[in-house]
Protein backbone atom coordinates (compact mmCIF):
# COMPACT_ATOMS: atom_id res chain seq x y z
CA UNK A 1 0.00 0.00 0.00
CA UNK A 2 1.69 3.29 -0.80
CA UNK A 3 -0.84 6.22 0.27
CA UNK A 4 0.41 9.79 0.24
CA UNK A 5 -0.02 11.27 3.53
CA UNK A 6 1.72 14.62 4.24
CA UNK A 7 3.07 15.15 7.59
CA UNK A 8 0.50 16.75 9.20
CA UNK A 9 -2.01 13.78 8.66
CA UNK A 10 1.05 11.36 9.76
CA UNK A 11 1.04 12.78 12.82
CA UNK A 12 -2.40 12.51 13.02
CA UNK A 13 -2.51 8.78 12.41
CA UNK A 14 1.20 8.05 14.60
CA UNK A 15 -1.15 9.62 17.36
CA UNK A 16 -3.99 7.69 16.83
CA UNK A 17 -1.98 5.05 16.81
CA UNK A 18 -0.33 5.60 20.27
CA UNK A 19 -4.22 6.16 21.75
CA UNK A 20 -5.28 2.93 21.01
CA UNK A 21 -2.67 1.19 22.22
CA UNK A 22 -2.97 3.13 25.39
CA UNK A 23 -6.85 2.03 25.24
CA UNK A 24 -7.51 -0.73 22.50
CA UNK A 25 -11.00 -0.99 23.33
CA UNK A 26 -12.00 2.31 23.27
CA UNK A 27 -12.33 4.83 20.55
CA UNK A 28 -10.07 7.90 20.15
CA UNK A 29 -11.56 10.98 21.35
CA UNK A 30 -10.97 14.12 19.19
CA UNK A 31 -10.08 15.77 22.70
CA UNK A 32 -7.84 13.46 23.03
CA UNK A 33 -6.50 13.54 20.11
CA UNK A 34 -5.95 17.30 20.10
CA UNK A 35 -4.24 17.28 23.46
CA UNK A 36 -1.86 14.81 22.14
CA UNK A 37 -1.36 17.07 18.85
CA UNK A 38 -1.83 20.62 21.12
CA UNK A 39 -4.20 21.53 18.96
CA UNK A 40 -7.36 22.55 18.77
CA UNK A 41 -10.30 19.92 18.48
CA UNK A 42 -11.78 21.73 15.35
CA UNK A 43 -8.41 21.02 13.85
CA UNK A 44 -8.62 17.61 14.93
CA UNK A 45 -12.18 17.33 13.43
CA UNK A 46 -11.29 18.73 10.38
CA UNK A 47 -8.55 16.48 9.96
CA UNK A 48 -10.41 13.51 10.86
CA UNK A 49 -12.65 14.04 8.26
CA UNK A 50 -10.25 14.81 5.49
CA UNK A 51 -8.63 10.92 6.59
CA UNK A 52 -11.91 8.98 6.87
CA UNK A 53 -12.74 10.06 2.85
CA UNK A 54 -9.29 8.62 2.46
CA UNK A 55 -10.45 5.20 4.22
CA UNK A 56 -7.81 5.77 7.01
CA UNK A 57 -9.98 6.15 9.77
CA UNK A 58 -14.01 6.02 10.58
CA UNK A 59 -15.57 8.97 11.87
CA UNK A 60 -17.53 8.62 15.00
CA UNK A 61 -19.83 11.61 14.92
CA UNK A 62 -19.32 13.48 18.44
CA UNK A 63 -17.50 10.95 19.96
CA UNK A 64 -14.03 10.19 18.09
CA UNK A 65 -12.57 7.76 15.24
CA UNK A 66 -10.72 4.58 15.25
CA UNK A 67 -7.98 3.62 12.59
CA UNK A 68 -8.98 1.37 9.40
CA UNK A 69 -6.95 -1.40 8.61
CA UNK A 70 -5.48 0.89 6.15
CA UNK A 71 -4.68 3.29 8.32
CA UNK A 72 -3.00 0.94 11.14
CA UNK A 73 -1.11 -0.13 8.51
CA UNK A 74 0.45 2.62 7.46
CA UNK A 75 0.12 4.33 10.99
CA UNK A 76 2.49 1.21 11.61
CA UNK A 77 5.16 2.05 9.13
CA UNK A 78 5.62 5.45 10.05
CA UNK A 79 5.80 5.16 13.57
CA UNK A 80 7.94 1.77 12.95
CA UNK A 81 10.38 3.89 10.70
CA UNK A 82 10.56 6.84 13.13
CA UNK A 83 11.29 5.05 16.35
CA UNK A 84 13.81 2.95 14.24
CA UNK A 85 15.62 6.46 12.89
CA UNK A 86 15.58 7.65 16.89
CA UNK A 87 17.35 4.97 17.90
CA UNK A 88 20.07 5.12 15.06
CA UNK A 89 20.28 9.15 15.84
CA UNK A 90 20.38 8.17 19.76
CA UNK A 91 21.95 5.00 20.27
CA UNK A 92 24.39 4.60 17.41
CA UNK A 93 25.31 7.72 16.51
CA UNK A 94 25.25 9.42 20.33
CA UNK A 95 22.80 12.98 19.60
CA UNK A 96 21.39 14.78 21.80
CA UNK A 97 18.23 17.13 21.56
CA UNK A 98 15.24 16.87 20.25
CA UNK A 99 15.48 13.73 18.80
CA UNK A 100 11.73 12.80 17.82
CA UNK A 101 11.41 15.83 16.35
CA UNK A 102 14.33 15.06 13.72
CA UNK A 103 13.60 11.67 13.35
CA UNK A 104 10.21 13.22 12.05
CA UNK A 105 11.71 15.09 9.09
CA UNK A 106 13.88 12.24 7.96
CA UNK A 107 11.42 9.22 8.21
CA UNK A 108 9.32 10.09 4.97
CA UNK A 109 12.88 9.75 3.18
CA UNK A 110 13.18 6.35 4.21
CA UNK A 111 12.68 3.96 1.51
CA UNK A 112 10.96 0.35 2.99
CA UNK A 113 14.56 -1.26 1.66
CA UNK A 114 16.62 1.24 3.57
CA UNK A 115 13.86 0.55 6.96
CA UNK A 116 14.39 -3.08 6.57
CA UNK A 117 18.00 -2.59 6.48
CA UNK A 118 18.20 0.06 9.55
CA UNK A 119 15.61 -2.72 11.17
CA UNK A 120 17.98 -5.25 11.22
CA UNK A 121 21.93 -3.38 11.44
CA UNK A 122 20.06 -2.13 14.63
CA UNK A 123 18.72 -5.88 15.59
CA UNK A 124 15.52 -5.84 15.16
CA UNK A 125 14.44 -3.72 18.53
CA UNK A 126 11.32 -4.31 20.81
CA UNK A 127 11.05 -0.83 22.12
CA UNK A 128 11.73 2.58 20.97
CA UNK A 129 13.30 5.34 23.41
CA UNK A 130 10.56 6.12 24.97
CA UNK A 131 9.63 2.53 26.35
CA UNK A 132 6.70 2.00 23.84
CA UNK A 133 6.38 -1.08 21.69
CA UNK A 134 7.97 -0.64 18.05
CA UNK A 135 4.59 -1.76 15.60
CA UNK A 136 4.92 -4.86 13.74
CA UNK A 137 2.50 -5.12 11.54
CA UNK A 138 3.99 -5.73 8.10
CA UNK A 139 7.61 -5.78 9.94
CA UNK A 140 9.79 -8.60 7.85
CA UNK A 141 12.57 -10.31 9.49
CA UNK A 142 15.55 -11.92 8.11
CA UNK A 143 16.24 -14.98 10.28
CA UNK A 144 18.94 -16.42 8.31
CA UNK A 145 21.56 -13.83 9.53
CA UNK A 146 21.50 -11.74 12.83
CA UNK A 147 23.50 -8.48 13.81
CA UNK A 148 24.31 -8.22 17.54
CA UNK A 149 27.19 -6.24 19.73
CA UNK A 150 30.83 -8.02 19.11
CA UNK A 151 30.47 -8.67 22.79
CA UNK A 152 28.07 -11.15 22.63
CA UNK A 153 29.56 -12.77 19.55
CA UNK A 154 31.24 -16.61 20.85
CA UNK A 155 35.04 -16.66 20.34
CA UNK A 156 35.78 -17.39 16.94
CA UNK A 157 33.02 -16.61 15.32
CA UNK A 158 33.26 -14.55 12.22
CA UNK A 159 31.21 -11.75 10.94
CA UNK A 160 31.19 -8.57 8.56
CA UNK A 161 31.24 -5.21 11.00
CA UNK A 162 27.77 -2.89 9.87
CA UNK A 163 28.11 -0.42 12.27
CA UNK A 164 30.51 1.50 15.35
CA UNK A 165 27.89 3.29 17.79
CA UNK A 166 29.33 6.48 18.60
CA UNK A 167 30.64 6.28 22.70
CA UNK A 168 33.40 7.88 24.31
CA UNK A 169 35.44 4.37 23.30
CA UNK A 170 35.00 5.14 19.55
CA UNK A 171 37.58 7.05 19.20
CA UNK A 172 39.74 4.11 20.41
CA UNK A 173 38.60 1.94 18.43
CA UNK A 174 39.41 4.27 15.19
CA UNK A 175 42.61 4.97 16.55
CA UNK A 176 43.54 1.28 17.56
CA UNK A 177 41.96 -0.57 14.98
CA UNK A 178 41.74 -0.23 11.30
CA UNK A 179 38.31 -1.06 10.90
CA UNK A 180 35.47 -0.09 8.85
CA UNK A 181 31.68 -0.78 8.19
CA UNK A 182 32.35 -4.25 5.67
CA UNK A 183 35.13 -5.36 7.37
CA UNK A 184 35.65 -9.15 8.26
CA UNK A 185 36.25 -9.59 11.97
CA UNK A 186 36.43 -12.29 14.32
CA UNK A 187 36.03 -12.70 17.92
CA UNK A 188 38.92 -13.50 19.49
CA UNK A 189 39.80 -14.39 23.21
CA UNK A 190 40.80 -11.20 24.32
CA UNK A 191 39.50 -9.07 21.61
CA UNK A 192 39.17 -8.73 18.02
CA UNK A 193 40.69 -10.41 14.84
CA UNK A 194 41.19 -8.38 11.86
CA UNK A 195 43.41 -9.88 9.04
CA UNK A 196 44.98 -12.53 11.18
CA UNK A 197 45.94 -9.42 13.99
CA UNK A 198 44.52 -9.76 17.29
CA UNK A 199 43.48 -6.48 19.14
CA UNK A 200 43.24 -6.38 22.91
CA UNK A 201 40.26 -4.45 23.77
CA UNK A 202 37.81 -3.57 26.81
CA UNK A 203 34.47 -5.00 26.75
CA UNK A 204 32.20 -1.48 26.37
CA UNK A 205 34.22 -1.57 23.17
CA UNK A 206 33.22 -4.74 21.82
CA UNK A 207 29.80 -3.55 22.80
CA UNK A 208 29.83 -0.50 20.50
CA UNK A 209 30.98 -2.86 17.29
CA UNK A 210 27.86 -4.17 15.72
CA UNK A 211 28.23 -7.42 13.50
CA UNK A 212 26.10 -9.28 11.07
CA UNK A 213 26.86 -12.80 11.39
CA UNK A 214 25.08 -15.33 10.15
CA UNK A 215 22.96 -18.20 12.80
CA UNK A 216 23.84 -21.81 12.61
Amino acid sequence: MNIDVSEGEEAYLKRALEAFEDDPSGIVKTSDLADRLNVSSASVTEMIKKLAARNLVTHIPYRGSRLTSEGFIHASRVKRRQMLIEILLSSVLGLEGEIPELATKMEAALSRSHELALDKMLGYPEQGLDGRKIPSLEREFDESKVIIPMSEMPQGQNGILKAIKMSNDAPEIMLKIDVSPGTMVERSEYGIMVDGVEYRVTESILDSMLVEMEVR
